[in-house]
């Protein structure tokens, strides 16, 4: 249901306009900043839950890809609370220190 929503509120035109020139709703950042909070859960719910499945198929790497994409484009756009990161605070750190280093070494 959650991912349905999601893809909603992405295909409705009001809320993000294809056509040039069509100004973004004012609600704009807060729907976004919804949208990203309810798949941050997901995540984590999959991290929690899942993650040893997600091992046993050998594709950890992949999770962990696309989970360290999703956290570096919600830190540089602020588009969820640093609270609402708490269940997975440990591994959000983890990446960010990992960019850190990359970036100096």
């Amino acid at each position: 249901f959650l991912m349905t929503w999601v893809e909603n509120q992405i295909n409705n035109e009001n809320l993000f306009p294809s056509e040039m020139g069509v100004p973004f709703p004012k609600n704009f950042q807060s729907t976004v900043k919804v949208i990203f909070k309810r798949l941050f859960r997901v995540y984590a719910h999959i991290y929690h839950t899942h993650f040893q499945h997600i091992m046993q198929l050998g594709v950890e790497y992949h999770l962990n890809t696309c989970f360290k994409h999703f956290i570096f484009f919600v830190d540089q756009f602020k588009l969820v609370d640093p609270k609402e990161l708490a269940p997975l605070a440990e591994l959000i750190e983890r990446f960010r220190e990992r960019a850190e280093y990359e970036a100096f070494n």
